[in-house]
């Protein structure tokens, strides 16, 4: 039975990295495809085999080692990302290398063609390998986490006070480790992109997206203002990629105000605006991000030039209701959640307590 049971699990675990691979390769070269047109079935689905070729060989590396390396040092915070990173590098590495000498076999080339391929691929498959890699590894800790959370509120529920601080803390752990997956997929295909043409605005995109990871992953339930600010700023160059003249945006900061805020508070707002008008109006969305100082308290404002919501409409349990929560949570009646609607422009506003 027990050896059944770990076969079992075995092929599972193989059959979804299979999967996995060809949905990141199908990514790719639909990708490439926009960029560089349609080539014909033909080249197509040569491109997309070379293609499933590469990933596969780095998945297979990554399954084998990735598991092994993080058992060993996920509960080491100062080396997990430097070793996860190593880890992913080397899977590339000897990934993109068994690739391609499966093709030198196979077609029979010389040697030194071979090395010229390496070369040619090594630099596309190592950000595609750490960026795939770190949403992967993100992707697994926040199921755990949520699914640990969630164990912990079924075996509390005859105490009351404990239970809403669980389900307090899932609430925190579900928002700040958000990031939507079309988001995601939505900016590897931006980087894939400018591995190719602007190869330092792709490390610099890739910079600024683990800077979302890491917050997301291990922030505290409180950050200071002026860590929120530079998510945000992270998170709105990264849409302007996508979106480019579709998203205009400004950032102030008043000189007194500071304070401690939840993670994603901000980001929250400003992907409100992004997903309801930037998404929605072929001319995209103007957005305005202040923070400000108000007596005893810290307010953050987020505007868009949209034409508003119903706040009344929100739904339970996502968004701007879940971020509401979260103030409840933290600061009870001290902290507030605005909505104000004028002609041209919608405002959310966040106050919160500044000590």
């Amino acid at each position: 039975m027990g050896g059944g049971s770990t076969g079992s699990s075995w092929r599972k675990e193989l059959g979804k990295w299979f999967v996995l691979s060809g949905a990141i390769t199908l990514v790719l070269v639909i990708f490439q495809f926009t960029i560089g047109g349609w080539p014909g079935p033909k080249q197509a689905l040569v491109d997309f085999v070379l293609g499933f070729l590469f990933c596969w060989m780095i998945s297979a590396a990554c399954w084998l080692l990735i598991p092994i390396v993080a058992h060993r040092v996920w509960n080491r915070p100062l080396i997990r990302w430097a070793a996860l990173l190593a880890t992913m590098l080397v899977c590339a590495v000897f990934g993109t290398a068994a690739a391609i000498a499966i093709l030198g076999v196979a077609t029979r080339q010389p040697f030194r063609t071979l090395v010229t391929g390496f070369r040619e691929n090594i630099q596309g498959t190592t950000t595609v390998t750490v960026v795939v890699g770190v949403l992967l590894v993100l992707f697994e800790s926040t199921k755990s986490r949520l699914q640990t959370t969630e164990l912990s509120l079924r075996t509390q529920q005859l105490e009351r006070e404990r239970a809403e601080k669980l389900a307090a803390e899932a609430q925190l752990a579900s928002l700040s480790s958000r990031v939507q997956p079309h988001f995601l997929f939505n900016t590897l295909n931006s980087i894939s992109a400018l591995v190719r043409d602007d190869p330092a605005k792709a490390e610099l995109m890739i910079e600024r997206l683990s800077a979302l990871l890491r917050s997301s992953l291990d922030g505290p339930d409180e950050v200071q203002v002026s860590q929120e600010l530079k998510l945000v700023s992270d998170y709105l160059e990264i849409q302007q990629v996508r979106l480019g003249d579709r998203l205009r945006f400004e950032i102030t900061t008043d000189p007194d105000a500071r304070g401690r805020i939840p993670p994603f508070s901000l980001q929250t707002l400003v992907e409100n605006s992004l997903r309801h008008v930037g998404s929605k109006r072929p001319e995209g969305v103007a957005v305005r991000v202040r923070a400000r100082a108000a007596g005893p308290d810290l307010v953050l404002e987020v505007t868009d030039d949209g034409p508003g919501f119903d706040p009344d409409r929100m739904k339970a349990g996502h968004g701007l209701d879940t971020l509401a929560g979260r103030l409840r949570a933290l600061y009870g009646e001290r902290a507030t959640l605005d909505f104000r609607r004028a002609p041209g422009a919608m405002t959310v506003e966040v106050r919160v307590p500044s000590t």
